[in-house]
C-alpha cells in the first residue's frame, strides 16, 4: 500500500483547522458506532487462501465457500460448504478436511475467549483478546492524541463522492494502525480502509489489510470484501499469503425498529 511505504513523509500542517478536525472525527465515531450497532448477522463468504513463492507467484490456492454469523451469546457461527485447493495444476476436493480443521480452530479460539474472559481483571478492556474492527479506527476522543490526521478531497467513485482521511500513528505499537479511512463525505460512512501496523509484530516483514464496506437497509455498515496480506516467518517457516473474503447474503438480524 501506497501510504504504509510512504509512512516516513511528513503530514502537511495546516491543511485543516484542529476545530474542524475534531468535529470530523467526532462525526465519523459516532456514524460507525451507530452503523455498527447490530449483533446478530449471517452472511456467505467465498474465501481465497494464496500461498506465494519469494516474488508472490501463487504456488498453493484454496476457495473455500462457507456460511458465517454471530449472535447475541457471542460465539462465531461458520458452515463449510465447500473447499478446493488448487496445487501444481491439480484441483482437490478438500471440504471435509478443511472444516474438521477450522473445528478445531474454533474449539480452540473458544477455550481460550474463555480462559481471557476468567483472567481479565475488571478495568480490561480487551482482555488480551483478539482484536475488534474498532480497535483498528482511531476516531474516539481517546485514541486521537496517538496519531495525526489529515484530509484530501478524491475524485468520485462509482458516481459518489469520497473523502479521504490519512492517517498516521505517532504512538508506534502494534495496536495502532496507520493508513487511509475513505468515506463518504454527506453521510460520513466508511467506504474503504487500507491500513498497516504501525509497528509490526515479531517476524513479520510486511502485514497489510484492505476493507471494503457497504450500507446496509439505508442504516448498517457491513462487509463487502475483506484482503489481508502477509509476508513473514524464520527459515523455512516463511509464511508469505494473501487472504481474501468477499461476502455475500449478508442479513442483519436484530429485531429493531
Amino acid at each position: 500500500m501506497a501510504w504504509c511505504a510512504a509512512a516516513a513523509i511528513p503530514l502537511l500542517s495546516g491543511q485543516t483547522p484542529q476545530q474542524d478536525m475534531g468535529g470530523l472525527l467526532d462525526k465519523l465515531s459516532q456514524k460507525i458506532k451507530a452503523s455498527f450497532d447490530y449483533k446478530n448477522w449471517r452472511a456467505t463468504i467465498v474465501s481465497t487462501i494464496t500461498k506465494t513463492d519469494k516474488n508472490w507467484t501463487p504456488e498453493e490456492v484454496t476457495v473455500v465457500t462457507k456460511n458465517i454469523g454471530s449472535s447475541n451469546e457471542g460465539e462465531p457461527q461458520e458452515e463449510i460448504l465447500r473447499a478446493l485447493q488448487t496445487k501444481k495444476g491439480k484441483t482437490t476436493d478438500i471440504t471435509q478436511k478443511y472444516a474438521e480443521e477450522r473445528r478445531k480452530e474454533r474449539e480452540k479460539a473458544r477455550r481460550k475467549r474463555a480462559e481471557e474472559r476468567t483472567n481479565a481483571s475488571a478495568d480490561d478492556e480487551h482482555g488480551g483478546g483478539a482484536m475488534s474492527l474498532d480497535e483498528f479506527l482511531p476516531f474516539s476522543e481517546t485514541k486521537r492524541g496517538d496519531f495525526e490526521f489529515r484530509l484530501q478531497d478524491r475524485p468520485a467513485a462509482e458516481g459518489r463522492a469520497v473523502s479521504a482521511l490519512e492517517v498516521r500513528a505517532k504512538v508506534k505499537n502494534l495496536r495502532n494502525w496507520e493508513g487511509t479511512f475513505f468515506f463518504d463525505p454527506e453521510t460520513y460512512s466508511l467506504i474503504k480502509v487500507d491500513l498497516c501496523p504501525s509497528q509490526n509484530p515479531k517476524i513479520i516483514k510486511e502485514l497489510t489489510m484492505q476493507i471494503d464496506f457497504e450500507v446496509l437497509n439505508d442504516r448498517y455498515l457491513v462487509l463487502k470484501r475483506t484482503q489481508f496480506k502477509v509476508n513473514g516467518g524464520i527459515f523455512i517457516k516463511h509464511v508469505r499469503q494473501i487472504v481474501e473474503d468477499v461476502y455475500s447474503d449478508f442479513e442483519v438480524l436484530d429485531e429493531k425498529s
